[in-house]
């Protein structure tokens, strides 16, 4: 087939709009890239699309999915009152052509025949353009819960408890937590390799195993809801395959004409059967991709891709290194109309500014990284897809995840680092496999298959294929333990983010009145008391948002993809996933060791002042001359994590080793384990910081936390390898034999700035890659890499017409500059800005 394309046709159909201009776009992808951007005034957008059952009492917006963001709870309303519900029943396209029966079914069958419904004869199948080669457009769907009259009383009654419970956690300064869509891997090496039609038939093998009894029973029904859902994505393969031979009666070239048949022919085998080429493994990859997202009517937060360069590594080395069927430029252009595709996931967002985008979503694709003997996996897909990525930036999906470890070859370093120093932001995270793969091991992962881990969302480790760890569900503010501590388990008073209730309510034990403590020992055991009860609390708390889904949101098509749930009969929300946790993410770690740091050195070692005068100075948030000499102290004297101080470090490490231990003493009823993770999302500058008063290592009531497990910005003055010595001594170190501690398997976010003057020249790039090198013995889990100037951030907020493509790191995420707000925008210019 040839590479080649229309340039001067091409050239006719590029939008007539300024952007920044991509570097070495091949012409099909630069149409795609623009046409993208062209945003608002797009002919086609992946909008919203809602669905009804038609009954009064229907349930479209699920509005549990977004107690985890604080920002979104003023509009939640009282039983299909809120803004979201409403204008999405008020836009319903009622489903008519449900079955006769169909009230009498199963939820779980009633929910997979309503999607089957819904994609299949009310979602349009559409081609975006004659520059498109991946069939699978709109996915952005919002679904009815088709739950009966009763389901539905029964429903709200929880839901409402929930909400109240959940918004009394977060208002009452504990974070925030609920359920999140999202954030898996379904099991896309299957469908490459062997097609939903080899889960169809084990699906109603394993039905057939069923007693009579059984299959009249929850085991039945899920089983039956799972066989029709794995048929789906082959209905909805031929529906695109008619539109593509449609549009060949009205293709502008032979050329096209030609390229539309084999569209066609690939969505004839594919995902139904095993794929043969690249370009069927590509289209494979994403139509099951973008139906989990609209399985799930979230859209798909986290819905990762895994290891992409591994799963399609055959197919491309034997189309284009071996049998030279497809050039590699082709293949860029296969992938570029795969990049669009996922972009257009943020059309469903309100279309303001840079349409809303805040990237929310998270569709990582995980590259490069070891074998199961420590070898690399490097190959050529590897290096082009990242050149894809260069290519496409500022682009925001799929957010490339790279994995590095010791013997990762120095051509993936210098790509990576060259990519570092000219891209706005880092356009991905860097993963560092020797510290991962300890943590998945950790949790229970066999040795010999840790090594297979990728990343959900932001930068969340994660098996393959037979894994859901709800890896952002819980996010407890642990600075919360160090108020607790302060006032014998109750909030702190004459604060002016007001407690929940009326009186000071007794959140934690009686763990005693500090004022009366006489040595460290005695403090650091009330603080355990006081961080054990905020685990425990955000546990129970949680455990009703499980039970909740489990009984009224099944998801019979993404159970399909996770191995486990079609052997047990178990939807993916209820147990039957091989590997079940949920994540307790700590917020505001830095924040609490610095302020237990403060405490201890200037009250118990140099008894400079009194537990007293340290809360009357929080209470009174250090306003004052003698409360501002205070604070100095607070602030410049004693030790601080991020400097590579063992005292401070050792903190740290007790610190975290605590809250970690006790988070893996809790399972759900629905048998998820519990496991310690470390990413703050946004919430360490806005909605746990606007609740949490002011702190003792200094910090001022309201303003922001520290991040992840990132140093409190501006106290890391010895340098990015000082922070890296720390961060590693925090996750637990090393043990006797050189091996890695890892208390986070979930993996910790640690993002860095430098400047960018740092890489212009080649001794500095090589010092970089030494860094990185010296990152994967010394340091954590994960890298974000920021090279920006504080001077041209300061500018683009005072003239953001100018930067309308500026890419900022914010946290395991890239943004806009100019969508996160300014709240966001201070704590990123505020970061130390490092050399090397």
């Amino acid at each position: 087939m040839s590479s080649s394309d229309n340039n001067s046709e091409l050239k006719k159909k590029q939008p007539q709009f300024s952007i920044a201009e991509p570097h070495d776009l091949l012409p099909r992808s630069k149409w795609l890239r623009e046409y993208y951007f062209k945003g608002t005034e797009r002919e086609w957008a992946n909008e919203y699309m809602s669905f009804t059952t038609g009954t009064v009492w229907d349930t479209i917006w699920e509005e549990s999915n977004y107690y985890i963001a604080p920002e979104v709870h003023t509009y939640i309303g009282n039983k299909g009152k809120g803004v979201f519900e409403s204008s999405l029943r008020s836009m319903a396209i009622p489903v008519t052509t449900l079955p006769d029966n169909f009230w009498k079914l199963s939820l779980p069958e009633r929910r997979a025949i309503f999607f089957e419904e819904v994609m299949l004869n009310y979602v349009p199948q559409e081609i975006i353009s004659e520059n498109d080669l991946i069939a699978g457009g709109r996915f952005n769907t919002q679904l009815s819960k088709t739950l009966t009259k009763k389901e539905a009383k029964k429903h709200w009654k929880m839901n409402i408890q929930n909400r109240n419970a959940f918004y009394k956690y977060h208002k009452s300064g504990f974070g925030n937590l609920g359920p999140t869509g999202g954030h898996i891997i379904p099991d896309h090496e299957t469908i490459i390799k062997k097609g939903f039609k080899y889960l169809h038939e084990h699906a109603k093998q394993q039905y057939e195993k069923l007693s009579k009894k059984e299959k009249a029973g929850p085991k039945g029904a899920e089983l039956r809801a799972m066989i029709r859902t794995t048929e789906i994505p082959r209905r909805l393969a031929v529906e695109y395959a008619e539109e593509c031979r449609r549009l060949k009666q009205s293709a502008s070239s032979q050329e096209r004409v030609n390229e539309l048949e084999q569209m066609a022919k690939n969505l004839e085998r594919v995902p139904w059967e095993p794929a043969e080429t690249f370009w069927q493994g590509v289209q494979a990859l994403w139509l099951t991709h973008m139906l989990v997202m609209a399985d799930e009517s979230y859209p798909g937060p986290g819905v990762s891709f895994g290891r992409t360069d591994q799963h399609l590594w055959s197919l491309y080395k034997k189309d284009v290194i071996e049998e030279n069927i497809i050039s590699k430029e082709f293949a860029k252009e296969i992938l570029g109309s795969f990049w669009f595709h996922a972009n257009t996931v943020y059309d469903a967002q309100i279309m303001v500014g840079k349409q809303g985008i805040t990237s929310a979503f998270g569709q990582l694709m995980t590259l490069s990284g070891c074998g199961p003997n420590g070898e690399d996996l490097t190959n050529e897909l590897t290096y082009t897809i990242l050149e894809v990525i260069d290519e496409w930036s500022p682009i925001l999906e799929p957010k490339p995840n790279i994995r590095l470890h010791r013997k990762s070859p120095e051509r993936l370093l210098d790509t990576v680092v060259a990519m570092i120093s000219r891209a706005q932001g880092a356009p991905f995270l860097l993963n560092f496999d020797e510290r991962s793969i300890a943590g998945m091991i950790e949790e229970g992962v066999p040795q010999e298959e840790a090594w297979n881990y990728a990343c959900v969302g932001c930068l969340e480790n994660t098996m393959q294929g037979n894994d859901r760890s709800g890896t952002v569900n819980c996010n407890p503010n642990l600075a919360k333990s160090i108020e607790l501590t302060l006032w014998n388990g109750k909030n702190m008073p004459g604060n002016s983010n007001k407690p929940w209730s009326k009186e000071r309510e007794q959140f934690g034990p009686k763990s005693g009145l500090p004022e009366t403590f006489e040595t460290w020992d005695q403090f650091f055991n009330a603080w355990k008391a006081q961080i054990e009860s905020i685990i425990q609390y955000t546990v129970n708390l949680y455990d009703m948002t499980e039970q909740f889904r489990a009984t009224f949101l099944p998801t019979p098509y993404v159970s399909t993809l996770v191995r486990g749930c079609i052997e047990k009969g178990l939807d993916v929300r209820n147990g039957g996933p091989e590997l079940r946790f949920i994540t307790i993410e700590g917020v505001a770690f830095a924040t609490t060791v610095d302020s237990l740091l403060a405490i201890k050195h200037l009250v118990y070692d140099t008894k400079k002042y009194t537990i007293s005068e340290i809360k009357d100075a929080l209470v009174n948030n250090y306003e004052g001359k003698d409360f501002v000499v205070l604070q100095n102290h607070l602030k410049n004297k004693a030790p601080k994590y991020g400097n590579d101080d063992d005292q401070a470090d050792d903190m740290a490490r007790k610190v975290m080793e605590i809250w970690a231990k006790e988070t893996w003493k809790h399972k759900t009823q629905t048998d998820f384990q519990f496991r310690p993770g470390m990413l703050s999302w946004n919430y360490w500058a806005g909605a746990d910081a606007s609740y949490t008063p002011a702190t003792p290592d200094g910090r001022l009531a309201g303003t922001f936390l520290s991040n992840a497990i990132c140093p409190s910005a501006g106290v890391d003055k010895k340098g990015p390898t000082a922070v890296t010595n720390s961060v590693g001594v925090a996750l637990g170190g090393k043990t006797d034999e050189g091996g890695y501690i890892n208390y986070l398997p979930n993996g910790a976010s640690h993002t860095i700035t430098f400047n960018p003057s740092i890489l212009r020249n080649p001794e500095n790039k090589d010092k970089f890659k030494a860094y990185l090198r010296g990152y994967t013995e010394k340091g954590g889990t994960s890298l974000q890499v920021n090279m920006l100037d504080a001077d041209m951030l300061r500018d683009a907020q005072q003239h953001p017409e100018n930067y309308k493509n500026l890419l900022v790191r914010v946290t395991g995420y890239n943004a806009y500059f100019n969508a996160i707000g300014k709240e966001l925008q201070d704590e990123i210019i505020a970061r130390e800005s490092h050399n090397i």
